[in-house]
């Protein structure tokens, strides 16, 4: 054989060797730097604010998840569960993987379930993260086994697909570090340090610096496979244009930070020539609302809420900021067009339609008027009057600092005062109830989340309590009927609990050159779950002994509903080995020419 016909053949065989790596989208050693807002605590049992929640689904498992489009449940620690009657009762039975680790070693096991749902239920008003829906009518916890947990519920229990829903909120903690005193002497307290958040999520805490970032690094051991990124950084921002430049400058890969209308068109600009920043859309679950707080004179007046309404051209508001494509406007049921068939869409212009005369008659009636000529109206008893509304800190990414100027505007012209507080500590005064009016974003996930309006519940911020509502919530949530759901959606907009602003359609930017497998979807956007975890690596066996295990779905019955998460497809690096693919075929194509030079 010449030196020129060897030379070829060894050049294909190169070439086979290189088309039998498997391809990654993320280089060895690939750390991602994203950004969120500020949160308060990464306590997965108490944490309530989303930023602080895209951090936890890294670090922390429920028993069931969100699957990749956001819609549908599927299992996470739980393999697959199953409801059925007993009686009169209804029992949930979670069968848990086997073999998977807490961050520190330790298997997870039935015992760390029941651990965190006693827990939870021995101070639901504190630990607000998980749903209540998980303990309404939660007669008894069961172990049956390492890796089995049956939950007896009563009638009162929610319907089943709403139990699927709710239990996605419960993140699961470790028995044997929230026992331990030394390492968190408080279950309800602020967690900041890595030793407190130990979990068994496919990403575990290293460094937390309260205030700037928090640091994640790959869990080897991940039940599912190391993640495909190596480490993580959350960042902390609280501007909007920052955020920006940063992602257009290759400093940030992604963020929980949104562009609408002229400042989307502007950052399009900015990144026109850069192939490696792409744009997320997509319609929110989100609901901005001017919350009004009901333990305080006059916002428990309805009356008094329906003047605020007419005099609020929310439609123009919203349109000022966001375009006409940027956001929907708000319902005042509460419930968006996300949740499909169970959202009573009603605008508050439709329902309460911008009004300055009729707001003005309304207050002069309540005995709101101007009695010393300076523009603004006193109490019905010649008091001064002013309304503290509270709103977030200049450069909120929803604009809500700017918005409480416009609602301030507008209630000046129908002679209301109004101060806004563009605090740095919303959340802290949110929660203390030491405001009048409010501007907050809920981020409802299913539409039992209507339940943060009854009576007792813990979530109930503005103070709104309705019997009747709170009876029809309860047949709501055992029955799942929409009808209901519209219903109870109507005494919201009738009692004007809040004036809905509107549904955000989210524009959120990321970058591809450093990481391509992202799988946004509305729930978190860039940065859920399933979009860091990438292709997952399993760990190579170290032994060549083979095994099958076997394992069993039960059968669906009419009075059990049977889940099973779907089997994790991943590509084989131990298969049959050889050349194959365009380094075979030039190889086939070669060896008539090797074999004619003989």
């Amino acid at each position: 054989m010449s030196r020129k016909w060897l030379s070829l053949l060894l050049a294909v065989l190169f070439l086979s060797s290189i088309a039998a790596v498997p391809r990654v989208s993320a280089s060895p050693g690939t750390e991602l730097v994203l950004a969120v807002g500020k949160w308060k605590t990464l306590n997965p049992l108490t944490s309530s604010t989303v930023y602080s929640n895209v951090i936890l689904n890294k670090v922390y498992e429920p028993l069931i998840r969100w699957d990749k489009s956001g819609t549908k449940v599927t299992g996470a620690l739980a393999e697959k569960w199953e409801f059925k009657k007993e009686g009169d009762n209804k029992v949930l039975t979670f069968h848990l993987r086997k073999g998977v680790k807490w961050h520190d070693g330790k298997e997870v096991t039935a015992e760390d379930v029941k651990f965190t749902i006693e827990l939870f239920k021995s101070n639901p008003s504190k630990f607000v993260n998980p749903d209540t829906l998980i303990i309404n009518g939660l007669q008894e916890i069961k172990v049956v086994d390492k890796y089995t947990i049956q939950l007896v519920y009563n009638q009162s229990a929610a319907a089943d697909k709403f139990l699927e829903m709710a239990f996605t909120t419960l993140y699961i903690v470790p028995k044997h570090v929230w026992e331990d005193k030394s390492v968190i002497p408080d279950p309800t307290a602020s967690l900041d340090k890595p030793k407190q958040l130990i979990g068994c999520g496919p990403f575990k805490v290293v460094e937390v610096k309260p205030g700037e970032y928090v640091k994640l690094q790959a869990f080897k051991d991940y039940y599912l496979g190391k993640p495909e990124v190596d480490s993580v950084i959350f960042k902390i921002l609280t501007d909007k244009n920052q955020f920006a430049m940063m992602v257009a400058n290759g400093e940030l890969d992604a963020g929980y930070f949104y562009f609408f209308g002229k400042y989307l068109k502007e950052f399009e600009k900015m990144v026109s020539g850069d192939p490696n920043v792409k744009i997320y859309r997509a319609p929110s679950k989100s609901t901005h609302l001017l919350a009004f707080n009901f333990k305080r004179w006059p916002y428990n007046n309805l009356e008094f809420r329906k003047a605020i309404a007419y005099a609020l051209p929310v439609d123009k508001i919203v349109q000022k900021y966001y375009g006409t494509d940027g956001a929907k406007p708000g319902s005042m049921g509460f419930l968006g067009p996300f949740f499909g068939e169970y959202c009573k869409y009603m605008p508050k212009e439709k329902v309460y339609p911008y009004n300055p005369d009729k707001a003005k008659e309304i207050l002069d009636k309540l005995g709101f008027k101007d009695v010393n000529g300076d523009g603004y109206r006193e109490t019905p008893d010649g008091k001064p009057f002013k309304i503290y509304l509270l709103t977030r800190a200049p450069g909120d990414s929803f604009f809500r600092d700017a918005i409480g100027d416009e609602i301030a505007k507008y209630l000046k012209e129908v002679g209301l005062k109004v101060e806004v507080d563009k605090a740095g500590d919303y959340w802290d005064k949110w929660g203390a109830g030491s405001w009048d009016m409010a501007i907050v974003g809920y981020v409802p996930h299913k539409p039992t989340d209507l339940i943060w309006f009854t009576s007792n519940n813990p979530g109930n911020r503005v103070g709104f309590s309705d019997k009747t509502y709170d009876e029809l919530f309860q047949k709501f949530q055992t029955t799942g009927d929409p009808t209901l759901a519209h219903k109870l959606e109507e005494i919201l907009a009738n009692n004007v609990v809040f004036i809905a602003l509107y549904h955000p359609i989210v524009a959120t930017p990321y970058r591809v050159d450093r990481y391509k497998d992202w799988s946004p979807n509305p729930r978190f956007l860039t940065l859920g779950y399933w979009s860091l975890l990438g292709k997952p690596v399993k760990p190579t066996p170290t032994t060549t002994t083979s095994s099958t295990t076997t394992s069993s779905t039960p059968k669906p019955s009419t009075s059990s509903t049977t889940t099973s998460s779907p089997k994790t497809s991943t590509t084989s690096s131990g298969g049959e080995k050889g050349i194959c693919g365009p380094a075979a075929l030039v190889l086939l194509a070669v060896l008539p020419l090797l074999r004619r030079r003989r």
